[in-house]
């Protein structure tokens, strides 16, 4: 079995957003060479922020309230695109944002988005010995 992590452009549409959230999905929000992963988490946003090549990103958590939600959705307006992040749940999630990233930046470079599509990258397992 693989382990997949499926990109894909998406709307910046706030109702298809929000679905893609509560299905468990990751929303980013790309401006220039900046990052943010948005997950939904029940309770309470999760975002992720990372600007490729800097060592570190950041994390925050915020209540899924009608302030917070606002700043969610703040994001469809200020970003340059979004994208939208399937992935297999029992992957570490840090990989997948990872494998996100770069997926990002080598397929989605913004410059002609006739040529962008949708992409899936496929991780194969070590076959385990039974």
């Amino acid at each position: 079995m693989q382990k997949e992590v499926s990109l894909d452009i998406l709307p910046k549409d706030w109702d298809r957003i929000l679905e893609e959230l509560s299905k468990g999905n990751i929303v980013v929000a790309r401006s220039k060479n900046d990052f943010i992963y948005i997950m939904d988490e029940g309770g309470e946003y999760l975002l992720f922020s990372h600007t490729p090549g800097s060592p570190g990103g950041g994390k925050k958590s915020f209540p899924k309230d009608d302030k917070f939600t606002a700043v969610i959705k703040n994001f469809t307006k200020i970003a340059d695109a979004m994208f939208l992040v399937e992935y297999d749940k029992s992957m570490n999630i840090f990989g997948v944002l990872a494998s996100a990233e770069e997926g990002i930046l080598t397929t989605y470079p913004g410059e002609d988005r006739d040529a962008d599509e949708k992409v899936d990258f496929f991780i194969p397992q070590k076959n385990k010995k039974e």
